[in-house]
């Protein structure tokens, strides 16, 4: 099957694509552009032949510093795109890519309504999220934080995982992250979550099943 963008139920303007074992978001900007979360290289080719439905890319945007390989790629098919990081993920993209990167506060401004970013304390990657306020569910986007099987284009799953390597490399304060996540998601409590390893999640339980992952960190 080609790979494509599918739309997130209830979740307007959200769309999801997936190459292997890799996803990328796209999330509706408040001018009506599109941002790309975590570019997966070989995915700009599906939406470059799905652009005049979904609309243009205006903003790419990097995640983590870990998240990469498919930034050159989506830059190239989006020229008049602006490429934003956080500060953190910066100094080790620009020097990986060779990229240059805009600060995140271009692109919190052009957040629509109900489109948070949060920059969790404690990690070491500068990895950012998306919280999404629908009018019929509530979400959030992750890039390695968590995890969930890999499932067919449009399927969701109802189990979260965490990948293996995420404690090592993604976690500098175990107390401090776990802390300021498990809050977060309390507040936040979201039903869907849209990470870039495997499928969507989906499940009236999601809050309470990151809380559990968060504990086993706690545990590490």
């Amino acid at each position: 099957m080609t790979p494509c963008f599918v739309p997130v139920p209830g979740l307007n303007g959200v769309f999801t694509g997936q190459l292997r074992k890799l996803s990328c978001t796209l999330l509706r900007l408040a001018d009506g552009g599109l941002c790309v979360y975590s570019p997966v290289a070989g995915l700009e080719k599906s939406l470059l032949a799905q652009q005049r439905d979904l609309g243009p890319v205006t903003a790419i945007l990097a995640p983590n510093h870990y998240h990469n390989k498919g930034l050159k790629a989506h830059v190239e098919a989006f020229p008049n795109a602006a490429l934003y990081a956080s500060t953190a993920a910066t100094p080790r993209l620009s020097q990986i890519t060779g990229l240059e990167f805009r600060p995140m506060e271009g692109l919190q401004a052009a957040l629509g309504a109900g489109q948070v970013f949060h920059e969790p304390h404690g990690l070491k990657t500068g990895e950012v999220w998306v919280q999404l306020n629908g009018s019929d569910a509530r979400a959030l986007i992750v890039t390695d934080a968590f995890a969930a099987v890999v499932r067919p284009q449009g399927e969701m799953n109802d189990r979260v995982t965490m990948l293996g390597t995420f404690p090592r490399y993604g976690v500098s304060d175990v107390a401090i992250y776990t802390a300021w996540a498990s809050e977060m998601l309390t507040a936040a409590a979201p039903t869907i979550l849209l990470p870039c390893h495997g499928a969507p999640v989906a499940a009236a339980d999601l809050t309470s099943q990151l809380i559990e992952q968060l504990n086993g960190l706690r545990a590490t």
